[in-house]
């Protein structure tokens, strides 16, 4: 796990962006109104006492054969998971994150978490050399699907995660928000990346300490010169921050992100723990690219911040780092799949819903961020950026951000 100290008073090097190219968005959204209801009954408990390699709180949705099956293969992967001892995971570089993705321990102490803490764009160009050169050392990433995913899937870096998702959590989508109205997986096969958080907002940050409501309620006000020099952007060469751009490309159009990106002499950093510092301190007064986990840490660390994200701005059905993704070759397969039907039980989901602070799609799991949670009576005015139905959109906006950052 990556940990960060504060860094003083070093100011991002602000640059003036020129755009270069016209941008043409090309939408694909989410259309039908999402009414999601669990069909399922009640959790069923174990005919044994539990045991750390059985929670005694897993939900188990679904036909008494279904559970028994998936239970059967359950108890085989963990008992083959103890003797490799571990799971090599890629996270999100925040120490919530980090705390809620290795709670995993507590139900499976005989499964040690190996975690490192990196952002997409860094952990994907690793992955790349490394199976080059025939290594093949990570098990699972957890994390949003950026297009360095999908370029990884079609490359043959990653492996299906739909094989091994076993239990009737997992497999059960009634149990989840926008089961039929595929929201749970990000790529069109449902094959690769199975999401399990998702939020309905913006993803740009106000200090409300130094900018009232007042001065700034609508998203379309970020291109006004009085924020000029005020505004930390997200790297959008990867993350939530080109997220954040490919959504506001998509709602606002080319002439706004041009204004935007070349008279707004914005500052941009690839750090999302020093985005968060810069807000909480007031070295910029706005952040693109939501960067909220990491405001949590510091208000655990009993920093007092007032740094909500904008709500009249583009509105994004985002992912974030809620997505699993499985790597070519894993090397502790076993442990590998008890982790992952863990992920999607209805502990886990609560524990990384209230650590983290963000929204589970699981429906029997209370908001992190209730200002958040998806609109089902909305989905149609989403723009669902991390979706592959608009990845040409989101590359797009990537090969923009690529040039002109160089």
């Amino acid at each position: 796990m990556l940990n960060h100290d504060f860094t003083g008073e070093p100011m991002a090097t602000s640059r003036r962006l020129p755009l270069k190219r016209l941008l043409a968005p090309a939408l694909s959204v989410i259309g039908a109104l999402l009414l999601a209801a669990c069909g399922a009954g009640s959790a069923t408990p174990s005919a044994t006492a539990p045991t750390a390699s059985a929670p005694a709180a897993a939900s188990a949705p679904g036909s008494t054969a279904a559970q028994s099956g998936g239970q059967a293969q359950l108890d085989s992967a963990v008992a083959a998971g103890k003797k490799e001892g571990k799971i090599v995971l890629s996270g999100p570089p925040s120490a919530v994150w980090r705390t809620a993705l290795t709670s995993f321990e507590k139900d499976y102490p005989d499964i040690k978490v190996e975690y490192a803490g990196t952002t997409s764009r860094d952990y994907w160009p690793r992955i790349a050399q490394e199976q080059k050169a025939g290594q093949f050392l990570w098990d699972l990433r957890v994390g949003g699907p950026d297009p360095q995913v999908f370029e990884a899937r079609d490359q043959g870096m990653l492996a299906p995660v739909k094989p091994l998702l076993i239990t009737p959590d997992a497999t059960d989508e009634s149990l989840w928000f926008g089961g039929n109205k595929d929201l749970l997986w990000a790529d069109n096969g449902k094959e690769y990346l199975r999401n399990f958080l998702a939020s309905g907002g913006s993803q740009i940050l106000v200090n409300r300490d130094f900018v009232p409501e007042s001065a700034l309620n609508s998203g379309k006000q970020l291109i006004d010169p009085q924020w000029k020099g005020k505004i930390v952007l997200q790297d959008p060469r990867g993350g939530s921050g080109l997220g954040a751009v490919t959504t506001i490309l998509v709602a606002y159009g080319e002439d706004f992100v041009r204004t935007l990106l070349t008279q707004q002499a914005l500052a941009v950093t690839a750090d999302n723990r020093q985005e968060a510092e810069w807000l909480v301190r007031g070295n910029y007064a706005i952040g693109i690219g939501n960067v909220t986990d990491e405001i949590v840490s510091l208000q655990q660390q009993g920093l007092k911040t007032n740094i909500p994200l904008l709500q009249d701005a583009p509105p994004s059905l985002s992912i974030g780092f809620g997505s699993t993704q499985l790597m070519k070759n894993p090397p502790h397969p076993n442990a590998t799949k008890v982790y992952l039907n863990w992920l999607m039980t209805q502990n886990a989901q609560a524990t990384i819903a209230k650590t983290a602070q963000v929204n589970s799609l699981r429906l029997d799991v209370p908001a992190g961020d209730p200002a958040n949670k998806p609109d089902a009576s909305r989905l149609d005015q989403y723009i669902p950026h991390q979706y592959e139905k608009l990845l040409a959109t989101r590359q797009h906006a990537l090969q923009i951000s690529t040039e002109l950052l160089k």
